[in-house]
């Protein structure tokens, strides 16, 4: 190989630049560049007065070909040089002594010829038989190949895994592309009724009010009516003679006393009708309320209705008549001390428990110290010392005083927040034991637990000097 180069050097050095060949009849033109005779006279067959070299671009004004026969030698001589280059590669023979290479230097890693092996280069080298290094080197490849093929199955698996994953996706996405399209399409019909009912509504009310404006209007016409025959005939009353004027005055004088009409009552045209588009306005509150489609379609359909439990409340908590809200009193009331009740630590739990499925619910934090959010087992401890962590059953996060949020794992994790989250998202994956919280209101994951859940669990809540509500989340059904 170290011979090649110099070989392929002079092989192009050697070789026209027009044909990529051998010269043939190579000339030299004015510029000092060579070509094959016919290669360079073809390529300037068009031109009178102008000849460009292909090579460098500069131009003459004459055809000057000047024969170059030390190149055409060269040229020979090259020729001659690499095949003879090639015949040796072809009959493995080594390039300076022309002999068989017979023997593998293992300094070098090269084979050699026995003229090699006594030369200077090589005296000193360990040499062997070119058979042996040949079978030790296969046994070598050998031992390398069962990895590799290892290496490249696992390859494959993972390409067949992926390409599965691709299908999978796809026909999820076709699932959930024709889910989309079937309650839009369920969402355009219910608007389309929607709007023929509104239309019949406004249409009846619309009918209502012009029958009472034209009942309206033919009162006044007879009033009107009325009124103009007496004013004629009063008119024509004071312009009769004395006499005539005074006769029957009084009667006249007193038909225009009594000449009084209602003041009609006008009729207000403002159309008051009142609809609710209930499927429509959820649909708004979830596109709104959670950011997008997207959101609606993971969350939405696994809202909870969740509702505080009165009985495991500390004393000093007050909870709503609805069940929805909660905060500290700083009267502690008058309840029984029950094994369900939370005492002393201010905490209650949800009224609901699982054992299986997804389940999502809000809390809005409404003011307070600080606060925990999240589930515990239903057996979590309810009297004297209490910590929470997965270990003990609880999986929960800690708001503090409006300013910082940690998860309660052990040691405890802070979370980074871009700004502190007035309302928590809990979404419970009973199966896939997972605890996943988020900002309620900027849509933004705040953490998850990941554990193995085997008991029942239910909402947990812990305030101190805090007030929280459960916030409602519009069902995706």
């Amino acid at each position: 190989m170290a011979a090649a180069n110099p070989a392929e050097s002079l092989r192009h050095e050697a070789s026209c630049s027009i044909c990529l060949d051998y010269f043939t009849d190579p000339v030299t033109i004015d510029c000092g560049h060579n070509f094959c005779r016919s290669c360079i006279t073809q390529t300037w067959e068009e031109s009178d007065t102008n000849f460009p070299c292909p090579q460098c671009r500069e131009r003459s004004r004459q055809r000057n070909l000047r024969p170059n026969k030390p190149l055409a030698n060269m040229t020979e001589l090259v020729k001659d040089l690499y095949q003879n280059l090639l015949r040796r590669k072809e009959e493995n023979l080594c390039e300076k002594h022309e002999e068989k290479l017979r023997l593998f230097c293992q300094e070098d890693q090269r084979a050699i010829c026995v003229g090699c092996e006594k030369s200077q280069d090589h005296r000193s080298h360990t040499v062997i038989p070119i058979e042996d290094a040949v079978q030790e080197y296969k046994e070598k490849l050998k031992m390398h190949l069962e990895p590799l093929r290892e290496d490249l199955e696992d390859l494959l698996k993972f390409k067949s895994t992926e390409e599965k994953k691709a299908e999978e996706l796809k026909t999820e996405t076709e699932r959930k592309r024709q889910i989309v399209e079937s309650e839009f399409e369920e969402l355009q019909q219910f608007l389309n009724k929607e709007k023929k009912i509104l239309f019949s509504r406004l249409e009846e009310e619309e009918k209502k009010i012009l029958q009472r404006i034209t009942e309206n209007v033919t009162q006044v016409e007879q009033q009107s009516f009325a009124l103009k025959q007496l004013i004629s005939e009063i008119e024509e009353k004071s312009q009769q003679p004395t006499n005539e004027l005074l006769k029957d005055v009084k009667e006249a004088l007193s038909r225009c006393e009594k000449m009084k009409f209602p003041e009609p009552e006008a009729v207000s045209t403002d159309l008051k009708l009142d609809f609710q588009l209930s499927y429509p306005q959820q649909l708004k509150k979830w596109i709104t309320k959670f950011g997008g489609f997207d959101w609606w379609m993971e969350f939405g359909k696994y809202t909870v209705n969740v509702t505080l439990d009165p009985e495991t409340a500390h004393p000093n908590l007050v909870l709503s008549e609805d069940g929805k809200s909660v905060r500290w009193g700083n009267t502690r009331q008058n309840v029984s001390d029950t094994p369900q009740r939370f005492v002393p630590y201010p905490c209650v739990l949800g009224s609901e428990s699982f054992t299986s499925g997804r389940h999502y619910w809000e809390v809005g934090v409404e003011l307070g110290d600080f606060c925990l959010l999240g589930v515990c087992k239903d057996s979590v401890r309810r009297k004297g010392l209490i910590t929470l962590s997965p270990g003990v059953g609880a999986w929960t996060v800690e708001l503090w005083n409006e300013q910082r949020c940690w998860a309660l794992t052990d040691p405890l994790t802070e979370l980074p927040l871009s700004e502190f989250p007035r309302a928590v998202g809990i979404l419970l994956d009973y199966e896939a034991g997972k605890v996943s919280f988020y900002d309620a209101d900027n849509k933004s994951h705040l953490f998850t637990f990941t554990d193995t859940f085997t008991e029942k669990l239910r909402p947990f809540f812990y305030l101190c000097l805090a007030a929280l509500r459960i916030r409602p989340v519009p069902a995706w059904n």
